[in-house]
C-alpha cells in the first residue's frame, strides 16, 4: 500500500513539473493562471489523501513556502509561476523519501522536507544550466567577448572558498571520491558564471520599450548604472526589478527603453531537474558530510 501512495504521489509530481516546464519553455515563460491554481489543489488533495498523518506540517511547510516564495517574487528574482509549483511540490511529496538510485540508499535522509532537497538540488542544475546555455548554445560575441580582469578574480575568489569549503568537509567528515566529484561539480561552474555573468546577464535581456511592458516583466536592474536607477526611481515611484501594473501606468508613454530579463533559462526548467536530482540521490548536501 505505501509503495501504491508513493507512486501515485510519483505520477502526480512528475505530471505537475513537467508540465509547469513545458509552459515555461513553450508558452513564453507564461503559466496559466488556472493551471498554476489547479496544481496546488492537486497538491492539497494528494497531501490530505496520503498524508494525513503529516497533514498539519505539509499545509503548514506549504504555505510558509508560498509565503517566502512570494517575497522572492515581489523582489523580482521569480515568476509568480515557480512559486505556485514549489508550494505544490511541498504539497506532493512533503518528505524526502529514500533515493530511487540502489547505492544512495543506505543515506539517511534524516526526515528532511523534499522541497528543501529540491531547492538545493535546482541550485546545483542552475550552476551548471545557465553556463552552458549561454556559454555554448549562444555562443556570440556579446556573451563570450573578453572579461574584465576583476571578474576573473571573482572567480578565482570563489574558487578558493569552494577549497576552503573541501579543507573543512575533510577535517569533519573526511573525504571520498563521490564528495569530490560533487564538490567539483558545483565549484566550476560556479567560478564560470562568476567570471562570465555580465556577459550571461546580457544575453539573457532585450531592451523594451514601455508600451511592450507586461506585468511580471522582471527590469535587469544590475544593467543600469547608479544615477539611471537613481533618476527612475525618483520619477516613478512603482519603479522596480519587478514590473507592476502601477509602474506600466506610470511609464506609459516614455519613449526610454528598459532592459528586462526575456531571453532567461526558464526556471521551471531547473525545478523538474530538481526533482529528478531529489529523487535519483536524495539531499545533495547529505552526501557532502
Amino acid at each position: 500500500m505505501q509503495y501504491l501512495v508513493f507512486s501515485l504521489s510519483l505520477l502526480a509530481l512528475a505530471a505537475v513539473t513537467v508540465i509547469y516546464a513545458a509552459f515555461d519553455v513553450f508558452n513564453d515563460r507564461n503559466v496559466p493562471n488556472s493551471f498554476a491554481y489547479a496544481s496546488v489543489i492537486l497538491g492539497l488533495a494528494v497531501t490530505v489523501a496520503f498524508n494525513s498523518g503529516i497533514l498539519v506540517f505539509s499545509i503548514a511547510l506549504a504555505l510558509l513556502v508560498g509565503a517566502l516564495g512570494y517575497l522572492v517574487y515581489r523582489m523580482g528574482f521569480w515568476g509568480a509561476g515557480d512559486v505556485f509549483e514549489l508550494a505544490a511540490v511541498t504539497l506532493l511529496l512533503p518528505l524526502q523519501n529514500s533515493p530511487l538510485l540502489p547505492y544512495f540508499t543506505q543515506i539517511s535522509q534524516l526526515g528532511l522536507p523534499f522541497v528543501l532537497s529540491v531547492f538545493i538540488a535546482t541550485g546545483f542544475a542552475a550552476v551548471w544550466l545557465v553556463p552552458i546555455y549561454y556559454l555554448i548554445v549562444y555562443r556570440n560575441e556579446e556573451v563570450t567577448s573578453r572579461v574584465s580582469g576583476r571578474r576573473i578574480a571573482l572567480g578565482a575568489a570563489l574558487l578558493a572558498t569552494y577549497a576552503a569549503l573541501f579543507l573543512v568537509i575533510y577535517a569533519l567528515y573526511g573525504i571520498s571520491p563521490l564528495k569530490v566529484v560533487i564538490l567539483v561539480a558545483i565549484a566550476v561552474p560556479s567560478a564560470l558564471t562568476m567570471i562570465f555573468e555580465e556577459k550571461i546577464t546580457a544575453g539573457m535581456i532585450r531592451f523594451i520599450p514601455p508600451r511592450e511592458l507586461e506585468e511580471g516583466d522582471m527590469i535587469a536592474t544590475n544593467m543600469l548604472s547608479a544615477k539611471e536607477s537613481a533618476r527612475l526611481s525618483k520619477r516613478y515611484k512603482g519603479f522596480g526589478r519587478l514590473v507592476t501594473k502601477k509602474f506600466i501606468g506610470e511609464v506609459k508613454g516614455a519613449k526610454e527603453s528598459l532592459p528586462v530579463y526575456r531571453n532567461a533559462v526558464p526556471l521551471a526548467v531547473f525545478i523538474l531537474a530538481g526533482v529528478v536530482i531529489s529523487l535519483l540521490l536524495g539531499n545533495l548536501i547529505l552526501l557532502m558530510i
